[in-house]
C-alpha cells in the first residue's frame, strides 16, 4: 500500500469515484471505485479493492483486503467472506421462497467458495500464502 493510500483512504472514502459495473432491475448501481479526490488532487486507487453500491438513497462502500495479510495485516473484506454472506442470504431467501434457481445459485456459490479455499490451502502448502508471491 502506498503512503498516499495509507494517509488518504481512512478519512476520505466519501470522495471516491469510479466506473459503473452493474445496475440491476431495481436500479441498484455498483461502481468500481478507481479514484479518490483529496484537497483538489485526484489519486488512483488499487484496482479491484474499492466498490460503491447505491441503493435508493443509501450508499455503501465495500473495501476488499488490500495487499498480503502478512505484509499489511487484515484491512478489508475477502472474496470468501462476501461469498459466505451471499450463500447464507440465499439460503434464508430460499427458505421463504424456495425455487430451483436459488438452489442452483447456492451450489455454484458453495463451489466457488470451495475453490477459493482450495487455492488458499495450495498457497499455504507452497509457503506463499499471505505474501505477494505466486
Amino acid at each position: 500500500m502506498s503512503n498516499t493510500e495509507q494517509q488518504i483512504l481512512p478519512d476520505a472514502t466519501a470522495n471516491m469515484t469510479g466506473v459503473e459495473i452493474h445496475v440491476d432491475h431495481n436500479g441498484v448501481s455498483v461502481t468500481h471505485d478507481q479514484w479518490i479526490e483529496v484537497d483538489g488532487e485526484t489519486h488512483d486507487l488499487p484496482r479491484g479493492h474499492y466498490y460503491g453500491v447505491l441503493s435508493g438513497d443509501l450508499f455503501s462502500h465495500i473495501h476488499f483486503q488490500n495487499g498480503p495479510v502478512k505484509e499489511n495485516g487484515v484491512n478489508g473484506l475477502t472474496s470468501e467472506a462476501l461469498l459466505a454472506i451471499l450463500i447464507h442470504r440465499t439460503k434464508v431467501l430460499d427458505g421463504n421462497f424456495p425455487c430451483d434457481e436459488n438452489k442452483r445459485a447456492i451450489t455454484y456459490m458453495e463451489n466457488a467458495l470451495a475453490l477459493f479455499e482450495q487455492r488458499t490451502k495450495d498457497r499455504q502448502a507452497r509457503g506463499v500464502e499471505g505474501f505477494n508471491k505466486a
